[in-house]
C-alpha cells in the first residue's frame, strides 16, 4: 500500500483546507480524490478547493476506482452516508492525533509538505521527515478503517488484488536479485518460489482482513519472515554459500 500513500497525502490536503463534507445520501462536500489508487491523478472529481462556491465532490471515487479494477462488487448507494461518516471520522482523530504528538495542526503540517510551497523565487521548503512519516501512517489507518467498512464480499476481492498485486513486484525483484547475486534457480525452484509467495499473498489478505481496520504491522512482519525462511529452505547448499558469500561481503566505502 506504500504506492499509494502520496495520493493520500493529496487526498489529506484537499480534505483538511476546506469544510468537511454534507453528512447526507447524496455524499458532497469539497473533497478531492486521489486518495485510494495510485494510479488517478485525483482529476476524477476533485481536488484542492478553497471556498463553498466548489462543487460538491466524491470523497470515495478513487475506492470506487479501485474496487472496480479488483473486480469487486461496486459501492452501492446504501452504503455511501456509513463509509463518509467512518471517513469523516477517522480523517479527524488522524488531526486529533498528529496535533497531540506534535503541537502542530495536521493541516500546517500537509501545508508545509504540499508541491510548489516554496516562496516566489526560491526552492521549496524542505518536508519535515517526521511529520511525513507519520501523515504516511495515519493516512493508511485512515484508508484501512474505510476499506473495513465495506462488505467482506467488496474487502476479500479488493484486499486479494492488492496482495496479488504486491506479490507478482516481490517474486519478480526476488529472483532479479537472486540472479545478480550469481544464484541460478532450477525450474522446479522458480514453481518452489511461487507456491511460497503465493501463500503468503493468501495469509496477507486474511490477516488484513481479520485485522478489520486494526494495525496489522506485526502480522505482516512475521508473515515476511517466514516468506524469507521458507526460500532460502528451497536453495541448495551451493545456492546458500553464494547468498552467505554476498551477504558477508564487505560493502565498499
Amino acid at each position: 500500500m506504500k504506492h499509494a500513500n502520496w495520493f493520500i497525502l493529496t487526498l489529506l490536503i484537499a480534505l483538511i483546507a476546506v469544510p468537511a463534507f454534507a453528512q447526507d445520501d447524496d455524499g458532497g462536500g469539497a473533497l478531492g480524490g486521489g486518495g485510494f489508487d495510485n494510479d488517478s491523478p485525483g482529476d476524477e472529481g476533485g481536488g484542492f478547493s478553497t471556498g463553498p462556491s466548489v462543487p460538491a465532490v466524491d470523497p470515495l471515487v478513487d475506492l470506487r476506482n479501485w474496487l472496480a479494477k479488483a473486480s469487486a462488487p461496486p459501492i452501492e448507494k446504501k452504503q455511501e452516508k456509513s463509509l463518509k461518516s467512518i471517513y469523516d471520522k477517522q480523517v479527524k482523530l488522524m488531526a486529533d492525533s498528529f496535533q497531540k504528538q506534535f503541537g502542530i495542526p495536521l493541516q500546517t503540517a500537509l501545508a508545509a509538505q504540499a508541491p510548489g510551497r516554496g516562496r516566489r523565487g526560491g526552492a521549496a521548503r524542505p518536508t519535515n521527515a517526521a511529520h511525513s512519516a507519520e501523515i504516511l501512517r495515519l493516512s493508511t489507518l485512515v484508508m484501512d478503517k474505510v476499506i473495513a467498512g465495506l462488505r467482506i464480499d467488496q474487502q476479500a476481492a479488493l484486499r486479494k488484488y492488492q496482495s496479488e498485486e504486491l506479490r507478482v513486484k516481490e517474486v519478480r525483484l526476488l529472483k532479479e536479485r537472486l540472479t545478480a547475486a550469481g544464484i541460478i534457480l532450477s525450474e522446479e525452484q522458480h514453481s518452489q518460489v511461487d507456491e511460497v509467495y503465493a501463500r503468503k499473498s493468501r495469509l496477507r489478505t486474511l490477516a488484513i482482513i481479520e485485522a478489520k481496520g486494526a494495525p496489522y504491522d506485526r502480522t505482516i512482519a512475521i508473515l515476511e519472515r517466514q516468506t524469507t525462511q521458507r526460500v532460502v529452505q528451497l536453495l541448495d547448499q551451493s545456492q546458500k554459500a553464494v547468498l552467505s558469500a554476498g551477504v558477508s561481503k564487505p560493502k565498499a566505502p
